[in-house]
């Protein structure tokens, strides 16, 4: 595995972890203290607001995980893939893209895109 494999991994098993030691842990080294989160309706910096972020999603939607769905794409030092979200072995409730921007082996900037929800045809 590359280190960006690695660094998405880590960073995809934050915002899976629970709130404790080993995601205090993953924060402090997989973002910049003074990483930017943005998200559709907030925005947030810092290792405080990214655990803010992580606990919101987990508390609205306990018992799902955000699993990557596409290739990781890279154009300098921004990097993007597409990922889904939804309880273990069961369809996905939402789906999306995270926008990264990575220096120095630490993600500096994480932009959260979900895709709105389709309708179903008739």
């Amino acid at each position: 595995m590359t280190s960006l494999e690695n660094l998405i991994a880590a960073h995809l098993d934050a915002w899976n972890s629970p709130a404790g030691a080993a995601r205090d842990q993953l924060v402090s080294t997989t973002y910049s203290p003074d990483v930017f989160i943005g998200e559709p309706d907030a925005a947030l910096r810092g290792h405080s607001g990214m655990e803010q972020a992580i606990s919101a999603l987990q508390a609205q939607l306990p018992g799902t995980a955000i699993t990557r769905s596409g290739p990781i794409q890279v154009a300098q030092d921004l990097i993007t893939y597409a990922w889904t979200l939804g309880p273990s072995g069961q369809e996905a409730i939402a789906s999306g893209r995270d926008v990264l921007l990575v220096r120095d082996q630490q993600i500096v900037s994480l932009y959260v895109v979900i895709d709105a929800p389709t309708e179903p045809q008739s």
